[in-house]
């Protein structure tokens, strides 16, 4: 036998009722115990009397017990009443609490942006001022910086662990970009060569291979003029790279963002041919934004001129 307008059927669907519980039900009955009036709450609610009523007694019949003391005036709760009413209560202050919270991050009173960064050149030279410049604007939004190899980062940006990320080279039909700077590859030698190096000269020399993220780019540059660096040393700090280069221990490529201010005893020289590299902002596509990673966003493209 199908159910009355007043009894759902077990298992609705009705997002207006909780398990067969109507919300209006729960929304009155604290309304009720305050004003000790049904006509009362239901103005104070905006609906109609009828509607409250038909609520309330849809309410009891689920419960099997009943939740108002008719028949007297002031209207009271009974005990089954009230404690439901203290439920509601509560559930309107956390409502409440959500929604001011959901303001808080669309008026960027809060909020949290995670980014993605590859190491040292990223790390180092771009993402400080980046940082700073965004907080000066924003000051109540945490940024959280997480540096991730190159090879996970897309795979990161992929499944939201991270908002927005910088890559080298990034692919646009995977992710929207918006450039940061452009970076380029260097050699790092203990001794004078010249104002350039290629490949075959490098080759010929024992080579430290850094292991940083920008080993891809570097072999396809020695691949380009049909040559293999010699690699004596995988190395994956700076620092180390640098020492080893300073001992004689060999010659290393490196990106030339990611060189430190000092690195005496050391000759940096650029490429020949020259092995450019683009460094972008990046975000997925289908990934949701929230409020302050998009305010992030925006932020880069006016900096950019974007």
């Amino acid at each position: 036998m199908p159910a009355t307008p007043n009894e759902p059927e077990t298992g609705s669907k009705n997002p207006h009722h909780l398990d067969g519980i109507p919300r209006l039900a729960l929304r009155a009955l604290p309304v009720i115990e305050r004003l000790q009036s049904v006509s009362a709450a239901a103005a104070n609610l905006g609906v109609s009397q009828p509607a409250v009523s038909r609520a309330i007694t849809t309410l009891e019949k689920h419960l099997g017990v009943p939740v108002l003391r008719r028949g007297r005036l002031p209207v009271t709760l009974t005990d089954e009443g009230a404690r439901l009413a203290e439920f509601a209560r509560r559930d309107a202050l956390l409502l409440e609490d959500a929604l001011r919270d959901v303001e808080d991050a669309r008026r960027l009173r809060s909020g949290t942006v995670r980014i993605g960064s590859f190491g040292a050149s990223a790390s180092t030279r771009i993402l400080p001022d980046l940082i700073a410049g965004f907080t000066k604007l924003h000051p109540h939004v945490v940024i959280e910086v997480r540096e991730i190899g190159d090879k996970g980062m897309a795979q990161a940006l992929r499944d939201g662990v991270v908002d927005v990320a910088l890559l080298v080279d990034a692919d646009s039909d995977s992710f929207e970009v918006a450039d940061l700077a452009t970076d380029q590859l260097i050699a790092l030698l203990p001794g004078d060569v010249g104002a350039s190096v290629t490949a075959e000269a490098l080759a010929g020399m024992p080579f430290i291979m850094t292991k940083g993220g920008s080993e891809p780019l570097i072999r396809r540059w020695f691949a380009r003029s049909g040559q293999v660096p010699d690699v004596r040393h995988e190395v994956q700090q700076i620092s180390s790279i640098l020492a080893f280069v300073r001992a004689g221990l060999g010659v290393a490529v490196i990106a030339e963002l990611a060189l430190p201010d000092d690195h005496h005893g050391i000759h940096v020289v650029p490429l020949a041919p020259p092995a450019p590299r683009q460094v972008v902002l990046a975000r997925a596509r289908s990934t949701p934004r929230t409020p302050s990673a998009d305010a992030f966003w925006r932020y880069v493209e006016a900096r950019q001129g974007v």
